[in-house]
Formats: structure tokens, sequence, C-alpha cells
């Protein structure tokens, strides 16, 4: 083994010390035929070395800390006394993204419909009084029920555009005060828009299912009452069987599809996405949605018939008054519609104003199953807890 020596060359200074082995190899501590592979001396920084930004101070321990927004309910899984309680409890806390766009696009309905049927009434009244004979009328009776016909699709074309764009702003605004956020009516309606197609589809794919479900059964009463004494009582039976049974499959699927407007608004799904998504979501929380709906339905009737019951009443006390002859005459149609018209107007209003209610609590009641079921199952309650504290992304964005 060799052995190394330290030298320096005459008259060098106290830094110019060699190592060497004895066979002449030697290397410089200045840097020149450096065999350490560049690593840094000590002392020395690295040749990528940066400084980092200095770390944010600590606040000072006698600071207020504001403590996280409360929101319409406590970010955890809800009890069904909750999920009641603040089915009606929004409307409280944003009355007026609430209560206002309800009361509005229901007498818009309501204000179309009577209105058209009026007009449409006295219409189709003068025309078949002045018709000059039996062929006549019946051209215009004809026509008449045709007409008939294109303004109930007009009616229910709007009826299903202003129900879905309505179910989109409350689904938002149930949501957004879940965070403790009270936002207004044109952000709930920007929300609205932009989901309103799928939330329409959605409407006329189970309108469609209803409709071929009924005419079916319809048809087999039909076929079945075609063979005498003994058909028609079997007629009776299949209505009233099939009749229940379909009573029962609305149910069910009314309960497994409750979040299908939640995910199609919060988490932009489309229709049979959101339809298999809800479907998974209720799985193991059947009855307990069912119970709540049917509750919060229940409530909402009885209200609204009680509500409207003395409004009925008056108005046909006033209609009796204004014109104590109306129906005398059988000749004279109009005279007949005008009365009954002005009758049904104090309560039509006042039902409008009970449906309004209704809706944004049933509709607050299936947001909130869906937040339920979402902190249940995929720990939607921290995500929330976060954002509320901290902000961020939409927590309501489902990732995967």
């Amino acid at each position: 083994m060799a052995r190394l020596r330290l030298r320096a060359p005459v008259g060098a200074a106290w830094n110019d010390w060699r190592v060497t082995d004895g066979t002449g190899g030697w290397t410089s501590p200045s840097g020149d035929g450096r065999d350490d592979g560049g690593l840094p001396r000590f002392g020395e920084r690295a040749p990528d070395w940066a400084a980092s930004a200095p770390s944010p101070a600590a606040p000072p321990p006698n600071r207020y800390v504001r403590p996280p927004r409360r929101g319409l309910i406590p970010l955890h899984p809800l009890s069904f006394g909750q999920l009641l309680g603040a089915s009606f409890g929004v409307i409280r806390w944003n009355a007026k993204a609430t209560i206002v766009p309800a009361l509005l696009i229901g007498l818009l309905q309501s204000g179309l419909l009577l209105g058209g049927a009026a007009a449409f009434a006295f219409s189709a009244i003068d025309r078949v009084q002045r018709a000059a004979n039996e062929t006549d009328r019946a051209q215009i009776l004809a026509g008449v029920v045709g007409g008939g016909i294109a303004i109930s699709l007009v009616a229910v074309v709007i009826t299903v555009f202003t129900s879905a764009l309505l179910q989109g702003m409350l689904v938002t605004v149930v949501a957004r005060a879940a965070l403790g956020e009270r936002i207004g009516i044109r952000q709930a309606l920007r929300a609205a828009l932009k989901r309103v197609l799928p939330l329409i589809a959605v409407a006329l794919l189970l309108g469609v299912l209803q409709i071929v479900a009924l005419g079916v059964l319809a048809l087999l009463v039909f076929a079945i009452a075609q063979a005498g004494d003994t058909g028609v009582v079997l007629a009776v039976l299949t209505g009233v069987v099939g009749g229940l049974l379909l009573v029962v499959a609305y149910a069910f699927f009314a309960v497994k599809l409750t979040t299908v407007p939640s995910t199609i608004v919060l988490e932009g799904l489309g229709v049979f996405a959101s339809i298999r998504r809800s479907w998974v979501l209720v799985r193991g929380a059947f009855w307990r949605t069912f119970g709540l709906l049917a509750l919060v339905i229940v409530m909402v009737s009885a209200a609204s018939q009680l509500v409207t019951l003395p409004f009925s009443v008056l108005g046909g006390a006033i209609g009796g008054l204004l014109f104590p002859n109306a129906g005398s005459d059988s000749a004279d149609l109009q005279a007949s519609v005008v009365p009954l018209l002005i009758s049904t107007v104090p309560g039509s209003i006042v039902a409008v104003l009970v449906a309004g209610i209704g809706q944004v609590a049933q509709v607050a009641a299936v947001v909130l199953v869906y937040l339920d079921r979402r902190m249940r199952r995929e720990g939607l309650d921290l995500e929330l807890q976060r954002f509320v504290e901290e902000g961020g992304a939409d927590p309501f964005e489902r990732v995967g």
C-alpha cells in the first residue's frame, strides 16, 4: 500500500499544499484537476442552489379567527327531522330566490292557462251561436276541438319549460344554502339555464313513459270489455288492479329517481347518466326517502286545501252577488262563463301561492336527500367543510 505524503513547492503559501502518493500524482485545492465529481466542499453552495421563500409568519396567539359561516344544514349526515325542517326552512333562509321565482312562474302558468281558456271559450261560443245551420255548427265544433288541442300543446310546452327552469333554480339555491351562501335570482337563473335542456328531456321521457303505460292499460281494458257481460266485469277488475299497480310503479320510480335533477344541475350529468347515478345513490334508503317525500306532499296538500277552501267559497259568493241571474238563460252561454271565471279567480290566486311554497319545499327535500346520500356514501360532508373553511373548486363536482 502506497504511503501518502504532504509536501509544498518552495515558496508556496499555506493553501498550496499538495497531497501525493509518492508517484507524482497530486490534486489541487484551488480546483485544478479535481477528481471529486464536482461535489461541493464544506461551506460551498451547490450549483443549482436557490434560496427558498420565507415561510409565512404565524398569526398572533390572541388574533381573532372568523368561524366558518353556518349554512342551511349542519355539514354532516342528516336525520329525518333535519331533512324535513330544512325542506321548509330554505324559504326563510333565502325567500327572495325561492318564493319569488316560484310565485312568478306559477302565476305565469295559471294566467296563460286561464286566460287562454277564457279567450278560446268566448270565441268558440260566439262562433257556435252564430252558426247558420247544423252543418256549419259541426264544422265550427271540429275547428274548436282542433284549436283546443293546439292551445293545450302550447300550454304543455310552456309549463314543461318553466317548471324545468324553476327546478334548476331551486336546486342551485338549496345547494348553495347548504354552504352558507345566499345567492340571488340572477345567479340561480344563469345556473339553471345551463342545464335546462337535460331537465326538460328527463321530464319528457318520464311523461311519455307514463302516457304509454296508461295507454297500454286502457287498450287492455277495452279489449277485455268486448267479451260480453263477463268481459265487462273482468275489464273493471283489470282496470282497478292495473291502476293500483301503476300507482305503485309510479311511486317506486319517483323515489328511485329522486336525485336526478340534483345530479343534472350540480354534477353536470346527462339524462341517462343521471338516472343511473340516482338509482345508485338512493340504494339502501328507499323507505326513508319515500317517507320524507310522502310527508312533505301530504303536508303541502293539506295546507293547500285548508287555505284555498275559504277563498273558493268567497269567489262563489262574489260571483253570485255580481251575476245573480247567471245560468237562468241557457241560450246565453257567455253570460254563464263570466261568473264562473270570476268565482274561480280568488281561489286560483291563493292556490298558486300555496303551490309555490309547496313546490319549493318538495324540491328542497329532493336536494337535501341528494346531499345526505352523498355524505353517507362518499364523504361529501368533508369536502363541504373544506370548501367552507378554505374555498377552492366546486365541492359538488364528482371526480371519477
